[in-house]
């Protein structure tokens, strides 16, 4: 029932289904027919942001009226490798509404896909404003993910040279927040690869990375 409603943005059918079944604001979702997987409505805003099916004032404006009839603003539950909305947000470049989650209180320690935090996703897609709000939390800003064993730092040098979603100079910016918040840059993954190692032959991270 929610997913049309969540889809189009419909705020006012939302109220109002909601008003009738407050239970629905922690059903889980659909995201389309072909995907029958369940997700909390609150992660569901994060993918159809994502798909340009709606804009993130929309998302907003629907999770503020999730929130009032007792959506839990960590999602389904809280199982490690699963994304919570906040993370689900992070990762799919909806940052206004991650920071919305933010705000309402969600659980920025929970260890998501690939056993990365907010913070780690933040880092990878360069979402800049995420970043500097999380930075001001009190984080672990060396946390290892569980999968790759690997620092936020790791994965916004990795991001750099990944992800085809966000602008080089957002990539940067976001290496240059965790290093100026004083993150270990030293610190291998897995395989024993440091930062140093993936940004080898780019000038511009090294200098970044050289600066402190």
């Amino acid at each position: 029932m929610l997913q049309v409603i969540l889809k189009t943005g419909d705020t006012a059918m939302l109220y109002s289904t909601l008003k009738s079944h407050p239970e629905l604001a922690n059903e889980g979702v659909p995201l389309d027919d072909t995907n029958p997987a369940l997700a909390h409505p609150l992660h569901r805003i994060a993918d159809w942001i994502f798909t340009k099916d709606i804009s993130e004032e929309k998302g907003i404006e629907l999770a503020e009226i999730l929130l009032d009839f007792g959506a839990n603003i960590d999602g389904l539950n809280l199982k490690t490798l699963q994304d919570t909305p906040i993370i689900a947000a992070a990762s799919l470049y909806a940052n206004q509404l991650a920071k919305y989650y933010l705000t309402k209180g969600a659980n920025l320690d929970h260890q998501g896909c690939f056993g990365g935090t907010a913070l780690h996703w933040a880092a990878w897609c360069g979402g800049v404003e995420l970043l500097e709000v999380l930075l001001q939390q009190d984080l672990d800003l060396n946390q290892k993910c569980i999968e790759f064993k690997s620092t936020p730092l790791f994965w916004a040098v990795h991001g750099t040279y990944q992800d085809k979603n966000m602008a080089r100079n957002a990539h940067l910016k976001s290496i240059e927040l965790l290093v100026n918040a004083g993150v270990d840059k030293n610190i291998p993954n897995l395989e024993g690869y440091t930062i140093f190692d993936l940004a080898k032959d780019d000038e511009e991270v090294l200098r970044i990375l050289n600066r402190h």
